[in-house]
């Protein structure tokens, strides 16, 4: 193999291990489906790094590079960390394509299918924007996750563009037309409340989601379940990333400044909520060396694997030769054993989606 073909399957390592780092950010149980959906999902993607042309990185161009990534996983493991993803979940999304009989005939969806995402995907995405809104205008990160979904919905561009491009709307005077898929309209309300919950809840963004629940039907000891539930994720999701980031550290603690700084600021953007953001990333910003000491001992299973996992990824990006990737290993398994988790799991996840795709790719070079 020609030093052009190696260079261009070392780019690709760096993109296959930011976008399992942002799979894995969701947890265990949605990671396998969404690293095997990658390889076909992001196959383009994949193929511009090999060719030497332009694409989105984590680490150069985050913001279109979350859109891309919440697009190409909404068929198969919308991620768990994005408010309104459970709506995505229950398939108001046209990246599934058609579906059924439909499918053996044509990939189109139906106009069925059409008019069900654009409706329940509207009013997800109006009342996302609405509960963000609550207490003043949205900032940057609160669009790009409206943005986001809007993505994942998979919409045609002039209608993806008017949604996008919405004021956020009074709720009192917003339409569900007509009778709610109860399903559906549990996942909005749940959405609601996760994104409400990402930062401390506002009485006013509170207000919006008891004022639209009631309009959709939604029953209001089911509503008072999902706002206690989306608290419970919300802290959940603090704990994997406080951990995760403190995993990035740890493995690439040789590398700050550099990448052991940069994967663990992102990695707290994307798993941190807001309110606990500043706190956990003041570490990083200011170079500390991680202190295995059992700080992460309120940790459950699944968040120690998510933590693992994400680590693993971000040791992986810069395409370790044989010798530091062995130190990179001994690194994580110290990381692995203060967190009291023996599972090599998450580990073996991310080096099967890395090899499975970068095995792909060789074979058409050689």
């Amino acid at each position: 193999m020609s030093d052009g073909n190696s260079a261009a399957l070392g780019r690709l390592v760096g993109v296959l291990g930011e976008d399992a780092l942002f799979v894995l950010a969701s947890g265990p149980r949605a990671a396998r489906d969404g690293l095997d959906g990658l390889l076909h999902r992001r196959g383009a993607a994949y193929a511009a790094v090999v060719q030497g042309q332009s694409h989105t990185r984590m680490t150069a161009q985050f913001d279109p590079w979350l859109l891309d990534m919440a697009r190409a996983l909404a068929p198969v493991a919308p991620p768990t960390f994005l408010p309104m993803m459970e709506v995505v979940r229950e398939k108001v999304t046209l990246e599934i394509g058609a579906r059924g009989l439909r499918s053996l005939f044509s990939s189109k969806p139906s106009d069925k299918d059409v008019a069900r995402v654009k409706r329940y995907g509207a009013l997800a995405v109006r009342l996302l924007r609405a509960v963000l809104a609550a207490d003043g205008p949205l900032d940057r990160e609160e669009s790009t996750a409206v943005t986001a979904v809007v993505a994942a919905l998979g919409l045609p561009e002039g209608d993806a563009g008017a949604l996008r491009s919405e004021p956020p709307p009074v709720v009192e005077t917003l339409d569900v037309y007509g009778d709610m898929d109860a399903a559906v309209g549990r996942a909005i309300v749940r959405g609601a409340w996760l994104a409400a919950a990402g930062d401390t809840i506002d009485p006013r963004g509170e207000r919006v989601i008891h004022v639209i629940a009631q309009k959709m039907g939604v029953p209001a000891e089911e509503v008072e379940t999902a706002r206690a539930e989306a608290i419970a994720r919300v802290d959940a999701r603090r704990k994997a990333g406080l951990a995760a980031v403190d995993g990035v550290r740890f493995v690439l603690s040789d590398r700050v400044p550099g990448a052991g700084v940069i994967l663990a600021a992102l990695t707290g953007a994307i798993l941190v909520p807001r309110r606990w953001r500043e706190e956990a990333l003041a570490p990083v910003g200011q170079g500390a060396p991680v202190t295995l000491a059992k700080r992460h001992p309120g940790l459950d299973s699944d968040g120690r694997q998510t933590a693992l996992g994400v680590a693993w990824a971000a040791a992986l990006t810069d395409d370790p030769s044989v010798a530091r990737k062995a130190l990179l290993r001994a690194r994580w398994e110290k990381f692995a054993h203060d967190l009291g988790e023996d599972d090599p799991e998450p580990r073996d996840l991310v080096e099967t989606f890395m090899n499975d795709a970068l095995t792909g790719v060789a074979r058409t070079l050689v």
